[in-house]
């Protein structure tokens, strides 16, 4: 018999990411976690057009970034305590050979590889400085802090003392040369096919904390002449450039900052040599920067505009929950693909044929050959093929509802994986709050569905993929209309699914979502129990604390701090500000190493409630940062879920207080 997915299966899942696709050759990362070192794990793999899959890269933990020149494949790779650095081994597979060891502070983050093989580039980062966390120095040393953006989520304190290195490799001398260097970040997006041009990305005005201005340029390496792409767009935040096939242009995925860093992006097109910027998606309801709220995919690429041809390009953009896949020129685009799941990554079999990672609410991962012209494709590689032998994903229910105000709005409904007459529901609200739920595999709701709660899940004003104005409606009005359509999607939910039990109805989140379940108990007492996760409670203490507080609480609040009204609206909108009215069980979950959402947010919320004699507890997880159920500690994030049914169990029925 068939079973769910149990938590510690987060070990047995696999996904595939990075594909790229070279001689009728599509390789790919494999991602997969080892349960022994508690350590995520990553090797490259190809596969033929008969769907052979052979291993290619397997050395260290990371395998990373496949480019291929000639009959090689060059990679990134972390092996032991060294960090990432430049490796090759034959596009057949064979034992790898490290290219280059810089200096022992230097890391090999991007590598891409000129269509002519003739030569590989790639973007090092070098810097003797540890970030805060972790930091295992004998003797540490103090840090003095200049600058606004000093720390980042995920990382820790940044370096205020690195070089950024543009690097290049010819194969046919084994020469590794300095390209350019910087003294501030840079992204290499692409080479020319006869590796002669490179875009790179940038933030405009480096040095200054309060420009967030991110340009896209293209570098002539012979001459070192740089050339701004997006220049006209003085406001613009770039996520992706890439030059055509014949060198001529070059397409761009990015936005002019007009709804400020929440703005929805646009694909370009532009000369390489500069000039006026034409957009393709300028009347598309659509987000070609997609940013799907999920906790499955590891590493996925950074691509987000391909070229099919010298004159076409193909992306993806994310609508209405799921990904949308578009072919296109200046004279027009076309929809190509419509299907009801996640385009991971994709890349350029040939002019007809493309690759794709893909993701399904109730199929994990797989690559699969997509043609344009005969509409249909082939699954290349199902690395969860026989898991699923033996373990059946509860599938979703889709459904459409209206708010209050009559916004036309969707969700999705889990069923409970159990036999009952009556299911425990699980209403579950995703971070961002710009972001979106949608077509994608979801480990976490496979493993609350199989341990018998119904997992009910909606997209409120405020999330992706609908568009600029349902995205901005949000900004200033938290916990006003966006507390609204989830609630109005759970009261549908109930109505619509018979089996849901009104009387076990609970609520969790993480970020946004944690902020919406301390909101919610604050302005609700209708749930059994609430499980918050590294959520935002404070608005004011957020603007100080957080990594990114200074500018993302004035563009989310529609108010700086420190402008006249601000401390009220920041206070009237903080789940802290009513935590007087909770009468609700409440569990709290957070990292202690969050930069995003410090853990002093779950700290003032804790002391607020269970000061007046709430139920409550708050559990604090070590060497974690905001994304632990998404790439945490492996352990820790099966101990989350846990703790999670832990505390629904100990509360089955409601307290109104």
């Amino acid at each position: 018999m068939s079973q769910g997915v149990r938590a510690q299966d987060l070990f047995k899942l696999k996904s595939v990411s990075q594909a790229l696709a070279a001689d009728d050759q599509v390789y790919f990362v494999e991602n997969s976690i080892d349960a022994g070192e508690n350590r995520y794990l990553a090797k490259i793999k190809r596969a033929d057009r008969a769907g052979h899959v052979q291993d290619v890269a397997t050395n260290g933990q990371l395998s990373l970034q496949p480019a291929v020149a000639a009959d090689r494949v060059y990679y990134a790779a972390k092996v032991g305590a060294a960090k990432s650095q430049l490796f090759t081994v034959a596009t057949t597979g064979d034992v790898p050979t490290l290219v280059t060891m810089a200096t022992p502070d230097e890391a090999v983050n991007t590598v891409i590889a000129a269509a002519d093989g003739q030569s590989v580039y790639f973007k090092t980062t070098e810097t003797a400085e540890l970030p805060k966390l972790p930091n295992q120095e004998k003797f540490p040393r103090t840090r003095r802090v200049t600058r606004l953006i000093n720390k980042a989520d995920g990382y820790g304190w940044l370096p205020q003392d690195a070089t950024y290195r543009l690097r290049r490799y010819v194969p046919a001398t084994g020469a590794v040369e300095e390209v350019s260097q910087y003294g501030f970040d840079f992204s290499l997006t692409s080479v020319s096919a006869d590796g002669h041009y490179v875009t790179i990305l940038r933030d405009d005005q480096p040095a200054n904390d309060r420009n967030f201005a991110h340009g896209a340029y293209c570098l002539d390496t012979q001459t070192g002449t740089t050339v701004d792409l997006t220049a006209s767009l003085t406001h613009g935040h770039f996520e992706d450039a890439t030059l055509s096939p014949d060198g001529k242009q070059v397409a761009l995925v990015g936005d002019n900052g007009a709804a400020g860093r929440h703005t929805v992006a646009n694909v370009y097109l532009v000369a390489a040599t500069g000039g006026e910027l034409t957009s393709l998606t300028a009347d598309l309801d659509a987000d070609p920067a997609p940013e799907f709220a999920g906790d499955f995919v590891q590493q996925p690429g950074s691509k987000l505009v391909r070229w099919l041809d010298a004159q076409r390009v193909v992306f993806v953009t994310a609508f209405h929950g799921h990904s949308q896949l578009y072919v296109g020129n200046q004279v027009g685009i076309t929809c190509v693909d419509d299907t009801a799941r996640q385009i991971v990554d994709f890349d350029v079999i040939d002019s007809e044929t493309l690759a794709l990672s893909v993701s399904y609410q109730d199929l994990p991962s797989a690559l699969v050959t997509f043609s344009l012209t005969q509409d249909d494709e082939t699954v290349r590689y199902d690395p969860n093929a026989a898991y699923e032998e033996t373990h059946e994903f509860a599938h979703p229910q889709r459904f459409d509802y209206q708010s209050a105000d009559g916004q036309a709005l969707e969700g999705w409904y889990l069923p409970a994986q159990t036999q009952a007459a009556k299911t425990p529901v699980l209403l579950y609200v995703h971070g961002g709050p710009h972001a979106n739920y949608g077509e994608a595999f979801f480990y976490e709701f496979q493993v609350h569905a199989s341990r018998g709660y119904a997992v009910v899940f909606f997209n409120p004003r405020g999330s992706t993929s609908y568009g600029q104005a349902f995205e901005s409606h949000v900004n200033g009005h938290y916990g006003e209309d966006d507390f609204d359509d989830v609630m109005t999607g759970l009261d549908v939910a109930l109505k619509t699914f018979p089996e849901l039990d009104a009387d076990r109805q609970y609520i969790a989140g993480g970020s946004y979502g944690g902020f919406m379940t301390t909101w919610a108990v604050g302005h609700t007492k209708r749930f059994a129990a609430a499980v918050s996760q590294r959520s935002v409670t404070n608005w004011i203490s957020l603007f100080g604390i957080s990594d990114i507080g200074f500018y993302f609480n004035p563009e989310e609040l529609g108010v700086d701090l420190f402008a006249e009204g601000g401390v009220a609206a920041y206070w009237k909108q903080s789940p802290l500000a009513y935590a007087q009215n909770v009468t609700t069980p409440i569990r709290l979950l957070h990292g202690e190493w969050d930069m995003r959402c410090p853990i002093s947010q779950s700290e003032e919320f804790f002391t607020a409630v269970k000061r007046h004699g709430v139920d409550a507890d708050f559990i604090r997880y070590p060497q974690s940062f905001h994304g632990v159920s998404r790439n945490g500690l492996p352990n820790l994030r099966i101990q989350r879920i846990d703790d999670m049914t832990e505390w629904f169990t100990a509360h089955p029925t409601v307290n109104r207080g």
